[in-house]
């Protein structure tokens, strides 16, 4: 399972080519990142890895990253072996519903009781609730937010560039008259994510779905105040 894994997200650039999901595509650096992270657990350095899997590439969503903090609790590589936390973070990983994670992640639910089934639900939630797919979209759509609320900056046509109406920002940075409107596109996709997502835990707190509604709700109205065409 680990080779299949390890072939699959090489062959599609790990962990950023989910189409469905609205994140960010993983930028040089975080490209970087996980190449280095690789050839240290390749080499045995499982200590390295295991931090930076965790710390460095988890939290932003990496799904390869969270399966492999999981696959490494598994094998008791730099961590005392323990199949509780490793399903946990197994589930973390398939939330978007690949098909080689949620493998991963019912076989080793398969060998386990029912009892460490229930202990690893209480890891699983307080990850969903600090790195899940939601808390990441929300964070996302929240900076996007900030971004269409500060904006300022003068419209001005010249043939420095190429004659295009350019918005040109109190910084001197130039940009195209269509990032505001991308900008909302895309924000409007992550809110769209939030408000169809099926959730894949059954044990969500009722108090994190009303969370989530409330805050679909202020970011439409402020985006509705806002006039982007």
């Amino acid at each position: 399972m680990a080779g299949l894994l390890a072939a699959f997200f090489c062959a599609s650039a790990q962990s950023q080519t989910y189409k469905s999901f609205p994140g960010e595509s993983a930028d040089q650096r975080t490209i970087e990142i996980q190449k280095r992270v690789d050839e240290l657990f390749a080499a045995g350095e499982f200590k390295r890895a295991l931090f930076i899997y965790e710390k460095e590439l988890a939290p932003r969503g990496d799904k390869y990253a969270q399966y492999m903090v999981g696959y490494m609790h598994l094998k008791g590589q730099s961590v005392p072996q323990d199949k509780v936390t490793a399903l946990a973070w197994y589930r973390l990983a398939a939330e978007r519903g690949n098909e080689v994670l949620e493998q991963a992640r019912d076989e080793l639910a398969e060998s386990m009781t029912q009892a460490e089934i229930n202990a690893s639900n209480r890891i699983f939630l307080g990850l969903l609730q600090k790195i899940g797919d939601t808390r990441l979209i929300m964070a996302l759509i929240q900076r996007d937010m900030n971004t269409l609320k500060g904006r300022t900056g003068t419209h001005i046509q010249g043939s420095n560039v190429g004659g295009r109406v350019v918005i040109v920002r109190p910084s001197g940075r130039i940009e195209d008259p269509n990032f505001y409107r991308n900008l909302r596109l895309r924000l409007e996709a992550r809110l769209n994510y939030l408000e169809t997502k099926v959730e894949i835990s059954d044990i969500e707190l009722e108090s994190d779905d009303n969370e989530i509604r409330m805050f679909e709700k202020q970011v439409k109205s402020e985006l509705a105040e806002l006039e982007i065409p």
